[in-house]
């Protein structure tokens, strides 16, 4: 239950750190998204589920999208990768890299279905799309400034929190 508090109250920070970006960035990162591929290597079914759908309901209640949209795009992504995390090497770092490309490849075509289902109009996907390359580039590089905090964290983590981060 520790670790829920501690995951909700990171990407409580992460939400709201995503939402003061400037909004002349053509692309801001997707803090969530890093944060659920982390729960879909770490956590179980019974605590990460729950958890991945919470952080997508954070992130539609600070963006203004439909309330509940990223919540099933999570908890998609993090079942996806939680049917294959026993399969994968956790521990390498260039995992998390190629997670955050396919997961960001797969929340593209997950909001694409499923605005199908949820928008009047047709023309969501293309902007989707468009926006693609832009959001594979700003990921890719907030999962290597990820990897290496995570790396400076596990380093000092001891002198943090007493040995117990997670």
């Amino acid at each position: 239950m520790r670790s829920m508090f501690i995951y909700l109250i990171l990407g409580l920070i992460l939400a709201v750190a995503e939402t003061l970006m400037p909004e002349a960035l053509p692309v801001k990162p997707n803090l969530l998204l890093l944060l659920v591929l982390t729960l879909g290597l770490r956590e179980k079914i019974v605590f990460g589920g729950p958890a991945a759908w919470l952080l997508g309901c954070l992130q539609d209640s600070l963006s203004g999208s439909s309330l509940g949209l990223f919540g099933l795009v999570y908890l998609i992504l993090y079942l996806s990768l939680r049917s294959i995390a026993g399969h994968l090497n956790s521990e390498s770092p260039m995992l998390l890299l190629f997670l955050v490309f396919s997961g960001t490849l797969l929340q593209g075509l997950i909001l694409i279905f499923t605005m199908g289902f949820l928008s009047e109009h047709g023309t969501y996907w293309r902007q989707i799309l468009l926006g693609m390359p832009g959001q594979l580039l700003i990921n890719l590089l907030a999962g290597w400034l990820f990897l290496h905090f995570s790396k400076w964290l596990r380093r000092y983590r001891r002198h943090l929190v007493g040995g117990r981060l997670f």
